[in-house]
């Protein structure tokens, strides 16, 4: 029997190189033999690279690619717009190209490989992130940070209890005077869940500090003020204007989706009391799911219902979750709060059995999110901000009280979407203009 060599082996230096189809079967459909057409590249370190067309699409670089996903992937100026880099003149019947097919594997150069296909178009299709993104900064951003930002777990540091980095201060002062520095302490905060900053000028407020300061933004609207402030109020219509205790939450709960990135900005406190207090969600499901994982997947399935419908507020807030939502396998958002829980509808709209079962699982993670040596605590100063993920950190407030005349505790809030963090993180500066290659190819 004549012996053959993986294709992988080959390594050519002409336009295309065409073999007759040696395997026994051949391809679905090819009843004469398939051609297979190979290309090699080798970069200035001497490292022999291919791409070649398979049964299903094109492998490159050892990378399986659908011939779908080729032709949708086109980086050609006809097919990507150069300052959109957006995919353009796309047809309005079709326009995800089905059935078009790969014939022919052009050049190849360190960042793209030329194609050619059936509906004989021809363009080129990056082979790495420079390619896919263009060169400078933003191609080490997307390389080292794209999982982080995209939540991936393997990309983050769950505490059961918290170590000397979740308690880290940043200084203000430090944290805004680079843009490689607000990346720095965005990139711990995406870890950990929460970033802790001090030194904060008495005369900013917290608006200033988000746009100016860390130059983020748009803030989340909801039914409260972009920046709200938490002053004590007598009778509140939220208990967070109140003095009492508030067990550990997540925010509102009866938003779809549930703000992400919380901003809470210490102004000034004299009262007695009113220590904070934050715990990891997702160490606690970590930790529940090695010991019963038939309970997460109930707080996966069954949602709760959450309200806020406060007495002549003009508002009525009313939504259900699930407490855990996962996505591909990685922790993805919680969400729960004890005082916004509408019990009474979740009561009507589930059968006994499908009840009982979730209050096990409830009851059951929120004994592991309520051990107190898994808590960080700190009774925070004025000129300090905490940012928390509102989808995966708890906080909570002990009771505080005003003792003497003129004592007060005032604290800023804010929120915003994940995704403007995320941009700031990884995007070049605003007039920078980052172009693909494809004219060097």
């Amino acid at each position: 029997m004549m012996s053959i060599r993986p294709i992988q082996q080959i390594r050519i230096q002409s336009k295309f190189l065409t073999l007759p189809n040696l395997f026994t079967g051949g391809i679905q459909g090819n009843k004469e033999g398939c051609q297979i057409k190979v290309r090699s590249y080798s970069n200035s370190a001497g490292t022999t690279k291919t791409a070649h067309i398979t049964e299903t699409g094109i492998n490159v670089d050892g990378r399986d690619l659908l011939h779908v996903e080729t032709r949708n992937m086109c980086r050609c100026e006809k097919c990507f717009g150069k300052f959109a880099h957006q995919i353009q003149n796309l047809p309005p019947v079709g326009n995800a190209f089905p059935g078009i097919k790969v014939e022919e594997i052009g050049k190849l150069s360190e960042h793209y490989v030329s194609l050619k296909w059936s509906d004989g178009h021809e363009g080129l299709i990056a082979r790495t992130i420079r390619g896919d993104f263009g060169p400078g900064k933003i191609e080490s951003r997307v390389r080292d940070w794209v999982d982080l930002a995209r939540r991936k777990n393997s990309d983050q540091e769950f505490w059961r209890t918290p170590n000397e980095e979740v308690k880290k201060f940043w200084d203000y002062s430090w944290v805004v005077s680079s843009v490689d520095n607000t990346r720095e302490f965005l990139v711990h905060y995406m870890k950990y869940g929460i970033a802790l900053m001090n030194g904060v000028p008495d005369d900013l407020e917290l608006g200033n500090i988000i746009f100016e300061g860390l130059k983020m933004g748009p803030l989340w609207e909801c039914c409260y003020n972009a920046v709200e402030y938490l002053v004590f109020k007598p009778n509140p219509t939220n208990l967070a204007y109140g003095s009492g205790a508030l067990p550990l939450h997540l925010d509102l709960p009866y938003y779809n989706p549930t703000p992400h990135v919380l901003f809470f900005h210490f102004v000034k406190s004299t009262v007695e009391g009113g220590d904070s207090y934050w715990a990891d969600s997702f160490a606690a499901i970590t930790k529940m799911t090695e010991e019963r994982p038939d309970l997460v997947e109930i707080l996966k399935t069954v949602p709760m219902t959450y309200r806020y419908t406060p007495p002549g507020s003009g508002v009525f807030q009313l939504t259900h979750h699930p407490l855990i939502r996962t996505v591909e396998g990685d922790l993805w958002r919680t969400v729960e709060s004890r005082w916004s829980m509408d019990t009474a509808q979740f009561a009507r709209d589930r059968d006994l059995e499908t009840r009982k079962k979730w209050w096990e699982a409830y009851l059951y993670y929120r004994n592991l999110i309520e051990d107190p040596s898994c808590w960080f605590m700190k009774k925070l100063e004025g000129g300090e901000i905490v940012m928390t993920d509102n989808w995966r950190v708890y906080h909570a407030r002990k009771e505080f009280e005003m003792t003497a005349e003129g004592q007060e505790r005032i604290v800023s809030t804010a929120y915003m979407d994940w995704n403007s963090m995320a941009n700031r993180l990884l995007s070049p500066e605003k007039g920078d203009f980052v172009f693909l290659e494809v004219d060097q190819h």
